[in-house]
C-alpha cells in the first residue's frame, strides 16, 4: 500500500521540482547572454575607437568617440556636473590638437629637463602648501586626490601646457606684448564702482610673551607664564621679560613683535582659537594683557597698535601690513583683466588661422 504525503511534504516536493527547472533555465539564459555579449562586443569596441573627427595641420591625427567621452566627462566634472554640448567638446579637442600640431610645426618644445624642473617647481609649492617635504609616490597620491592624475599624466599636461602657452606667445607676440596700462580714468571708474568693497576691518599689531603647551622642561606652562606676568607687575619691563622668559624664537629679539591681526581672519582664530583673539581686540594701544591661553600656549600680549574699520580712500594702503595703496591694487587688477581679454583673442586668431590652414573632416 503506498504511503500518504502530506500536504507540506507535497509543497516541498513540487517546489524542489520548481527549483531545479528553473536553475536549468537561469543557466541557460545565462550562457545565452554570454554568448550575446561576446558577439556585440567588436561592434561596441569599434564603435568606441570610430572616429569622430580627424585633423591634419602637421599629419593626421583622428579624434575617437572613446577620447571625446573622456573629455566630456572630464570637462562636466570640472564644471560642477554641468551637461557640455558633445559638439562644442568637440571643437575644444581639434583647437587643442592643432595648437599642438602648429607648435610642434613651429619647432616650440620643452626639453626634458625642462619639464623636470617645471614639475619640481610644483611640487615645491604643494609642499609648501603642506608644511613639509613629500616623497615622489606622496606626491603622486597627492596628484590623485586632487586632480584624478597619475605623474606621469600630470608631466604630460604639464609640458602640453607650457608649449600652447610658449607658441601663442610666439605667434601673437605683438599683440600680447603691447597692451596698455589702465587710465586714470578706468581707475578712478572702478574705485567709485566698487568704493563699498574697500572696507579695512579692525587691526591690532601685536607683540608677545609666549610659553609653550608643549614646554617639556616645565611641568605647568600655565604657573611658568603667571609667575613671568607678577614680574612685569613688580617693575621688570615687557620688553627685558620678551628676551629672558618668551619661547617663541622668532620674535624674541625682535622686541616679542609678531604682526598684524585682523579681527575677521579665519585662519588667524583657526590657529589661535576664538577666545584668545576676542581677549586681543579688547585691549587698546601700549595695555599689555593678563595671561592669555590659546590653543598651542599661553601669552601676555602687548597692543603695539589698534586700528578701527574705516573705508579706504583711492592713496590708502590696502591693509596696514601691505605697501601696495588701492590705486595700485586698481591698477594692477585692470591690467590682469586686460591681459586675459588679449590673450583670448590672441588664442582665437590663431586658433581661426590654423583652421583654415588645416584639413578638418568632423563625422558625428
Amino acid at each position: 500500500m503506498r504511503e500518504k504525503k502530506s500536504v507540506k511534504d507535497c509543497t516541498s516536493v513540487n517546489y524542489l521540482e520548481i527549483e531545479s527547472i528553473m536553475t536549468k533555465m537561469t543557466k541557460k539564459i545565462f550562457f545565452i547572454l554570454i554568448i550575446l555579449l561576446l558577439s556585440f562586443y567588436p561592434l561596441f569596441s569599434q564603435m568606441m575607437l570610430q572616429p569622430v573627427a580627424t585633423v591634419n595641420l602637421l599629419r593626421s591625427e583622428m579624434i575617437s568617440k572613446e577620447s571625446l567621452d573622456a573629455k566630456r566627462a572630464e570637462l562636466s566634472a570640472a564644471n560642477g556636473g554641468q551637461e557640455i554640448d558633445e559638439k562644442d567638446v568637440l571643437d575644444i579637442m581639434i583647437n587643442d590638437a592643432l595648437v599642438l600640431q602648429g607648435a610642434e610645426k613651429d619647432g616650440v618644445v620643452l626639453k626634458e629637463n625642462d619639464l623636470n624642473t617645471l614639475v619640481a617647481e610644483q611640487k615645491s609649492s604643494v609642499e609648501s602648501q603642506l608644511g613639509r617635504k613629500l616623497s615622489d609616490a606622496e606626491f603622486n597620491a597627492v596628484l590623485n586626490q586632487a586632480y584624478n592624475l597619475t605623474l606621469t599624466e600630470f608631466r604630460e599636461k604639464v609640458k602640453q601646457n607650457y608649449i600652447v602657452n610658449a607658441y601663442i606667445r610666439k605667434s601673437k607676440s605683438e599683440l600680447i606684448s603691447n597692451i596698455p596700462a589702465p587710465t586714470e580714468t578706468e581707475i578712478q571708474s572702478f574705485y567709485r564702482k566698487n568704493a563699498s568693497s574697500f572696507i579695512n576691518p579692525e587691526y591690532v599689531r601685536l607683540s608677545h610673551i609666549y610659553i609653550s603647551k608643549n614646554d617639556t622642561s616645565n611641568t605647568n606652562p600655565e604657573t611658568k607664564a603667571n609667575d613671568i606676568y607678577r614680574q612685569l607687575q613688580f617693575g621688570k619691563t615687557f620688553d627685558e621679560l620678551v628676551i629672558s622668559s618668551s619661547q617663541d624664537e622668532s620674535s624674541k629679539f625682535i622686541g616679542g613683535e609678531i604682526g598684524w591681526m585682523a579681527i575677521d581672519d579665519s585662519s588667524t582664530r583657526q590657529v589661535f582659537g576664538d577666545a584668545f583673539v576676542d581677549a586681543v581686540f579688547e585691549l587698546e594701544a601700549d595695555e599689555i594683557s593678563n595671561v592669555l591661553e590659546s590653543k598651542s600656549g599661553y601669552h601676555i600680549v602687548k597692543v603695539l597698535e589698534h586700528i578701527y574699520p574705516k573705508m579706504l580712500t583711492i592713496n590708502d594702503r590696502i591693509n596696514p601690513d601691505s605697501k601696495m595703496t588701492v590705486r595700485q591694487y586698481i591698477s594692477q587688477t585692470l591690467y590682469v583683466e586686460k591681459q586675459q581679454e588679449v590673450y583670448k583673442q590672441a588664442v582665437s586668431e590663431l586658433v581661426s588661422e590654423l583652421r583654415a590652414e588645416a584639413e578638418i573632416k568632423i563625422l558625428l
